[in-house]
């Protein structure tokens, strides 16, 4: 078997191809190590990459619907506090006309009373009239412009439309944020026309009229704590569905961390290993050169 003649010049090429490939390697362990990704373009790992590129895009239709959540729940919760507050609103209509139908009430008292219901009427209209962030909360689609209730001579007017507006929160469902407020408020029991009545028996100084008032406001409490419930039930929904989906993010961010992500102690081990490499290349080649250059003076 003949033996091939390696050259001077060979080795020397050869070396500075293989001093050249641990400079790349090199250079590719710095950038893992200053980004701290394995992954910093499509040609470090195609399938790690397009396995990334999902992962994210589910991450930002996690965090549409987390903010969506969040816009929902400012606004429902604005809505959950006007209705507690209508409801003990009517709880204390309740009470007075309680005192209003009682035989030993006069008609001073009475119109004392009036007054003290006439003062929850245009609390009930002022909390009908709730915004957030500068929308209606019972307005329908309404959402600007006036408020959407209005004293106009003996009745309460609605002024705001018929539509509803929900936003989507999960990929499956969504809530509704800005409500129909003649459904809720006049429609069935209408809550401003039975307090009107109310006001209107006391300030007649009518105990038979007050009592007959009395199973209106008792519906028209009942209407609002339904409403209220209801309400409250939304809250609780967005609270869990936020929850749920923000452990679900966690676990996404999680895996594209696995799939980008450098592992820090073994890129630096790798970049010894490379530059102890890159050292030995070149005495090697620097070795190569001056024995070339012997044998050229030679």
């Amino acid at each position: 078997m003949a033996l091939q003649r390696i050259t001077t010049a060979a080795m020397s090429r050869n070396v500075l191809a293989d001093n050249q490939a641990t400079l790349t390697r090199l250079a590719t362990l710095q950038e893992r190590l200053s980004s701290g990704k394995r992954v910093n373009r499509v040609s470090d790992d195609p399938e790690a990459a397009r396995q990334s590129l999902r992962l994210r895009v589910d991450d930002l239709k996690l965090g549409k619907f987390i903010d969506n959540i969040a816009k929902s729940q400012a606004f429902i919760e604005a809505g959950d506090t006007a209705l507690a507050a209508m409801s003990e609103s009517l709880d204390s209509v309740k009470k007075l006309a309680l005192q209003g139908a009682n035989g030993t009430a006069d008609a001073a008292s009475r119109q004392a009373i009036a007054r003290a219901v006439e003062g929850e009427l245009t609390r009930l209209i002022d909390l009908a009239n709730t915004s957030h962030d500068g929308r209606f909360l019972f307005a329908g689609t309404a959402t600007t412009g006036q408020p959407p209730f209005a004293l106009d001579d003996d009745r309460v007017a609605y002024r705001g439309n018929l539509d509803e507006f929900a936003i989507n929160v999960t990929p499956t469902s969504s809530e509704t944020v800005n409500r129909n407020g003649y459904a809720m408020f006049q429609e069935g029991t209408d809550v401003f026309a039975q307090i009107v009545s109310l006001r209107d028996a006391l300030t007649a100084n009518d105990p038979q009229a007050i009592r007959d008032t009395l199973a209106g406001i008792d519906a028209a409490h009942g209407q609002v704590v339904d409403l209220h419930g209801g309400v409250g039930g939304q809250v609780r929904r967005l609270e869990a569905a936020r929850d749920q989906m923000e452990q679900t993010r966690v676990s996404i961010q999680g895996l594209i961390s696995r799939a980008e992500d450098a592992d820090l102690p073994s890129t630096i081990a790798d970049l010894q290993l490379a530059e102890t490499a890159l050292e030995a290349g070149l005495q090697t080649g620097a070795r190569l050169l001056q024995r070339s250059l012997l044998d050229y003076l030679q």
